[in-house]
């Protein structure tokens, strides 16, 4: 395909492996997705001497994070929200009262963030993935609007994959 690519062609997927690497859930399409986002910044490292003229700096440590908006979404009155995994690791429910401090900690999880040519189609895709954890999450709901989840995330070292970005 040559041309632009648009929201459209934007896909968020989604995975969680232990610490064995077994399968805690398998990768799954995150639906509904409205917007997703992410930003690479690097920190500069001061390397000017005395008599030099002008600052020298080197580069140091990258970090990585992003957004992403999802409506609220359930395929049939009583199925599982599109959201349900997000949810899950980011939001723990406590054991028997507030302040136990004894809920479980919040996992890491896989996010491959997607352009596709056609859609519905892994040919030719564009992802980017990342080990992330899950640093915010924000609801909302009103009167004539669709509900939806905002999520905001961090990456745990450098992308896993970078698969035809730079191609």
């Amino acid at each position: 395909m040559s041309g632009y690519f648009s929201g459209k062609d934007g896909k968020l997927l989604l995975s969680k492996t232990d610490t064995t690497g077994s399968a805690t859930f398998t990768e799954e399409t995150i639906g509904q997705v409205q917007s997703w986002s992410f930003s690479q910044s690097m920190s500069v490292l001061e390397a000017t001497a005395m008599g030099d003229t002008d600052r020298v700096i080197k580069a140091g440590v990258r970090s990585y994070s992003g957004s992403c908006r999802a409506f609220y979404y359930t395929s049939t009155a009583t199925g599982a929200p599109n959201v349900g995994k997000f949810l899950e690791e980011s939001i723990k429910v406590g054991s028997d009262g507030a302040g136990d401090a004894t809920n479980q900690e919040s996992g890491e999880l896989k996010l491959k963030l997607r352009l596709e040519e056609s859609s519905g189609s892994a040919t030719n895709a564009r992802d980017i993935v990342f080990s992330i954890l899950i640093t915010g999450v924000s609801m909302s709901s009103a009167v004539g609007e669709i509900s939806s989840v905002d999520f905001t995330w961090e990456a745990n070292g450098a992308p896993i994959e970078l698969t035809n970005f730079k191609d």
